[in-house]
């Protein structure tokens, strides 16, 4: 029954969810990182299902955290944690999360940036970022991102490469998968989820997810069939629905950039 709930709750969480990913790369691979979320159709869902309350204020809020002020803040306690664990949140400081929703127009959006000098700071941002959502819940008490709706800002571990001029993003859940053969547990779950993502395929064929790469050289070719690249040659764009990453989801195993010398 736990799975099932855990299903629903992704189910929910994915055709509620325009998701866009952003890399802009100076020419020493430093740069800007950007992913955001507009999960206003979550919003507006919860608001059609709840009771009616005109009377009741709509919460307005746009909240940005900046976690190198939470360091500062808290520097006497996060000295007290274990040398690994101070190691992990000192890689976050350059990170920022901004939270705007405004219930009565049904908005809520968020999204996390982070400047980084070279391509070793965002090799594993994916995994710093739910430590942000975690944040955003503890420092935001009365937005949705504090209450079980929270529990959907998950973001797929991914880990990106660089090197001779080839650019990759994987998704080493998957790989690790592939390597060690899917559990009959996970196929279930997989074929159960189907099932429910059935219900839903107009939501999911509306709701995307993009990924935007910058880059500083000209691109010579990318792996992924249906990727634009724009007319200076420098910016790979991605868009896919959540039906088709539902019904593919090795889809995104490995996307891959080769760029001009």
């Amino acid at each position: 029954m736990k799975k099932l709930l855990l299903i629903a709750v992704v189910v929910i969480a994915v055709v509620s969810c325009n998701v866009q990913e952003r890399i802009v790369f100076n020419e020493n691979m430093g740069g800007t990182y950007q992913t955001s979320f507009d999960l206003s159709s979550m919003l507006e869902a919860a608001g059609s299902m709840g009771p009616s309350s005109s009377d009741k204020p709509s919460k307005v809020m746009d909240t940005v955290i900046v976690f190198n002020d939470v360091l500062v803040k808290y520097k006497d306690s996060i000295a007290t944690l274990p040398k690994e664990k101070q190691e992990q949140l000192q890689k976050m400081k350059d990170m920022t999360l901004r939270m705007q929703m405004d219930e009565s127009k049904n908005i809520f959006k968020m999204n996390i940036g982070k400047d980084f000098k070279s391509f070793s700071d965002i090799e594993f941002v994916s995994y710093e970022m739910d430590e942000m959502m975690n944040l955003a819940k503890d420092n935001t008490t009365g937005s949705p991102a504090a209450g079980p709706g929270g529990d959907m800002l998950k973001t797929e571990k991914v880990r990106y490469y660089y090197e001779n001029n080839i650019f990759r993003r994987v998704d080493e859940k998957l790989v690790n998968a592939e390597e060690g053969g899917e559990v009959e547990e996970e196929v279930e779950e997989d074929m159960m989820m189907k099932g429910m993502m059935a219900e839903f395929d107009d939501m999911l064929s509306d709701s995307k997810m993009t990924l935007e790469y910058v880059f500083p050289k000209k691109v010579k070719s990318v792996s992924m069939d249906g990727a634009q690249i724009s007319p200076d040659g420098k910016t790979v764009t991605f868009e896919v629905d959540w039906k088709t990453l539902m019904d593919n989801k090795k889809l995104l195993e490995n996307f891959e950039v080769i760029l001009e010398d």
